[in-house]
């Protein structure tokens, strides 16, 4: 019997610790992650292949979180890509900000629970394929 690979998570975080830790977290969900730094270095990742979900900062270098989850709506090939936002700006109206303009699936602030993280995902993935 072959094994299933993975899900893929693109994780999008311009702080090293965060992206290690959201790496860790996917991984013991049994997820696969696909870390970049900044909206450019998801691009060249994404170039090559198209995650099952991302995870996104608001506040990256350059071109913001929610600038790059417009971008992935407006690609057909990342249309329907479940996006997460986790973000340290927790002010509601950031947070309808995002998912408003952002197109987000979901809105999570950091410092955030592991467990809450990997449940929201599992969701929206299984919302996605019952979807098709």
């Amino acid at each position: 019997m072959t094994r299933k690979p993975p899900r893929a998570v693109l994780v999008v975080d311009d702080n090293p610790d965060y992206r290690r830790i959201v790496s860790r977290i996917l991984a013991s969900g049994g997820y696969a992650a696909l870390a970049a730094a900044s909206a450019e270095e998801a691009r060249a990742l994404l170039a090559a292949r198209t995650p099952d979900a991302a995870i996104l900062d608001w506040n990256l270098p350059g071109e913001s979180g929610v600038e790059l989850s417009r971008w992935l709506r407006r690609e057909p090939r990342f249309a329907a890509l479940p996006l997460i936002m986790i973000s340290v700006n927790a002010r509601p109206e950031d947070q309808v900000q995002g998912l408003r303009e952002g197109e987000l699936s979901a809105y999570m602030v950091k410092p955030f629970e592991p467990a809450a993280l990997l449940a929201r995902l599992q969701a929206l993935l299984e919302r996605k394929a019952g979807s098709r």
